[in-house]
């Protein structure tokens, strides 16, 4: 196998029914320079291994496979494929996405060669639900670039699919370990809030790649419960980084998007701890059109309300 330029890696979980299109994206790259595709496969119980190995034995010079006699669990997986990466650059995609541009993977090269003191590029995305797709979704805003960490720790704008970074930047965020060790239930996340604290990060225009929002995705079939344990977790994630990296001027701005999201959850789980702590901060911090969520905290009558307005907005969008 040539050494590798880019390796690119993709870690799958029972994706039989999209593992091939995914595969497919990344073997149709048109690159000028040669990469690996590393394939952390867990123990799927479907036919995803299956169809893994026929294009491993169709493309035995690019693709190598890295799995285990048991699985191992999604922290673990995304861990060892990091460390199986040999390329200068590493880019990603899940086992369920799919890159849609040949040039992907060549422009993203191209800007990180041309402009060293940026460890890190993504682009534009479009999502399909259902048959349904939204193209390009971010349209013709320009995201921010460059010194981006308070903009990536106020919220997570980067879809992993689009992303190609510095290897030896990957490996000494080493995010893996970190994952275990604060159970953390995703690790794209803090990798995103890590790199924008170590170097600049670019984003393109270029609409490279399909997100694809389904019902067995990890993150989209949870109940609202699941979704909760999700929600706390990003909060835990933004609270850690701003100590860790000095931002304690975010925090009056994560705080009240934070207590905005968390009286959704009140009222839908009919939690009144939750409830309670909501009105509390709105009390003392409402201003403007913040006294909506105040009154919204304080009085029950209004949640019937609040549940359909909700719940209808949700059915209008692919992403909530």
């Amino acid at each position: 196998m040539t050494t590798p330029f880019v390796s690119i890696k993709t870690i799958t979980y029972n994706h039989e029914k999209f593992i091939a299109q995914c595969i497919e994206g990344i073997m149709m790259q048109k690159t000028n320079f040669p990469f690996e595709y590393i394939i952390g496969e867990d123990c799927s119980t479907d036919g995803t291994m299956k169809i893994v190995q026929e294009y491993a034995d169709k493309y035995p010079d690019v693709i190598r496979i890295i799995t285990d006699e048991k699985n191992v669990g999604a922290a673990a997986n995304d861990h060892r494929t990091d460390l199986a990466c040999k390329g200068k650059y590493v880019a990603f995609c899940e086992g369920d996405d799919f890159w849609t541009d040949p040039y992907k993977l060549q422009k993203q090269v191209d800007f990180l060669e041309a402009n060293p003191d940026y460890g890190m590029v993504h682009t534009n995305f479009s999502c399909v639900k259902d048959g349904k797709i939204i193209k390009s979704l971010r349209g013709e805003e320009m995201l921010p670039t460059g010194d981006v960490l308070d903009d990536v720790l106020k919220g997570n704008h980067i879809a992993t699919a689009t992303v190609c970074m510095k290897n030896d930047l990957l490996q000494k965020i080493n995010i893996g370990k970190k994952i275990v060790d604060e159970k953390w239930k995703m690790g794209d996340y803090p990798l995103w809030i890590e790199t924008a604290a170590a170097t600049k990060v670019h984003y393109m225009k270029d609409d490279t790649i399909t997100y694809r929002i389904h019902d067995d995705s990890v993150t989209h079939k949870l109940d609202w419960n699941g979704d909760y344990r999700f929600f706390k977790d990003r909060y835990l994630i933004k609270k850690y980084y701003i100590g860790k990296f000095n931002r304690e001027h975010l925090l009056p701005y994560i705080l009240n998007i934070y207590h905005r999201e968390l009286l959704k959850y009140a009222i839908f789980l009919k939690k009144e701890d939750l409830r309670e702590e909501c009105s509390t901060y709105f009390k003392e911090k409402a201003k403007g059109n913040e006294y909506l969520y105040r009154i919204l905290s304080r009085y029950k009558m209004f949640d019937s309300i609040f549940c359909f307005l909700y719940t209808s907005r949700k059915k209008l969008k692919i992403i909530a």
